[in-house]
């Protein structure tokens, strides 16, 4: 695909597709009991159907509707067992969380991916679940993974060597069927949809200020609340559109109904840190769930440290794009988990942005970037990662000439509708949600 340059000012209201994370898990939480789950505003996009599938494959029953999806489940101890192999396509949220959702199951079941998912590292989960007496089996720490509860099995305490929700999601959904209470320790604080969306499902979860997150097993799991769950809008594909407006004079961007959780915006607080106003209208005090308005400001480079990384992992390729056009260096570190995402995002993102003309210094751990420096067009890669492809989209905007993106289909894992947008601004279209 061929993208051209476009200065035209990013304005009016959009609502970002709704929030990945959160649907995932309110799919996959929807097996847990017996009854009947709404899971408003879903997003239906390649990933989160991956999901859906490993729940219908339990017996979940699926009715979905314009803007709401229907689950009903048998509950754990009714779940079928004549599905032994199931497909997570490019999803390792659905391949991680699974692995801790079929601990739960009596039944043996095998996880399988597509190319990209199958060099994914799963021992990170896998080792913690054989402490637990939970039988697991890798393919040289890859996909296929097969998961086997052969009966009871205890909690566990463990001290995580790398900052990952995954992880730790995948953890937690085992610890409720354990016999013993668990304890899991964060190196960092990561994103904690799953501590708040099954404690508002009644589990008993507590987590203290030093990331110690201690789990109780659950005796009945017909005890869980059936609450509907809201799906904002997520800050991730957001972002995109963020770092337009703070690149593009004369810009201001609302994002509608979008997620504030404090472990999922920190790409809007580093963008704050460079220069650019971040206004935020909360709808209430309850729920983290509000309006988040981005205005073009001069940037300057920032350091991102190890403990912020992990709140906003999923937007480092684009703090490297904006650190091109901001005054200074740009330094970060502590992001290697980047390196075991769909590709390797640390050497994907300084290969095409030197392919653009950024003068930025790859690291085992982050990037460092001089800025500002004008993108010129090229020819880059989206090594099938979805969000490598967004974020060379907005370099395209603000090169001085075409940039060729080899392909473009892998949005479909996140955003399918993101290139359609994008072409009606270039057109000079304001948003209007």
């Amino acid at each position: 695909m061929e993208l051209t340059p476009c200065r035209h000012p990013v304005e009016g209201t959009l609502r970002p597709p709704s929030d990945k994370s959160i649907t995932h898990r309110a799919i996959l939480f929807s097996a847990l009991a017996p009854g009947t789950v709404r899971v408003l505003h879903p997003l239906v996009a390649q990933d989160t159907l991956s999901s859906r599938r490993l729940v219908e494959s339990l017996g979940v029953k699926v009715e979905a509707g314009d803007d709401e999806w229907i689950l009903t489940s048998p509950g754990p101890s009714q779940w079928k067992s004549d599905t032994t192999v199931i497909d997570c396509g490019n999803s390792g949220t659905t391949m991680r969380l699974g692995m801790g959702l079929l601990a739960l199951s009596s039944s043996p079941r095998t996880l399988i991916g597509d190319a990209s998912l199958s060099k994914r590292p799963m021992e990170r989960v896998a080792r913690p679940l054989r402490q637990m007496g939970i039988d697991v089996e890798t393919s040289q720490v890859y996909a296929p993974v097969m998961v086997h509860n052969r009966g009871p099995y205890r909690g566990l305490s463990y001290s995580m060597p790398m900052a990952s929700a995954q992880v730790k999601s995948a953890l937690i959904l085992a610890a409720l069927g354990a016999t013993t209470l668990s304890e899991i320790v964060e190196p960092y604080p990561t994103r904690d949809h799953t501590e708040q969306m099954l404690k508002q499902m009644g589990a008993r979860i507590r987590m203290t200020a030093d990331h110690h997150i201690m789990v109780e097993p659950l005796q009945d799991w017909r005890t869980l609340d059936l609450v509907p769950f809201r799906v904002p809008g997520d800050p991730s594909s957001g972002a995109f559109w963020a770092a337009l407006a703070a690149l593009i004079p004369g810009s201001s961007l609302t994002l509608k109904e979008i997620s504030l959780s404090p472990r999922r915006i920190g790409f809007f607080r580093l963008l704050q840190q460079m220069g650019a106003r971040i206004d935020i209208e909360r709808e209430s005090d309850t729920e983290d769930i509000g309006h988040l308005t981005v205005t073009h400001q001069p940037l300057g480079g920032v350091t991102v440290t190890p403990e912020q990384v992990p709140d906003m992992i999923d937007e480092v390729p684009l703090v490297a794009l904006m650190a091109t056009q901001a005054f200074g260096d740009t330094v970060i570190s502590g992001a290697e988990e980047l390196r075991v995402k769909e590709t390797d995002r640390i050497q994907a993102t300084v290969t095409n942005l030197k392919q653009l003309g950024a003068h930025i210094e790859e690291r085992d751990d982050g990037m460092v970037i001089h800025g500002p420096t004008p993108l010129h067009g090229g020819s880059v890669r989206s090594f099938g990662d979805h969000r490598m492809a967004m974020m060379l989209a907005v370099a395209a905007a603000i090169a001085t000439s075409p940039v060729i993106l080899d392909d473009v289909s892998s949005v479909a894992i996140s955003y399918p509708t993101f290139f359609e947008q994008y072409q009606h601004w270039q057109q000079g279209y304001a948003f209007h949600d």
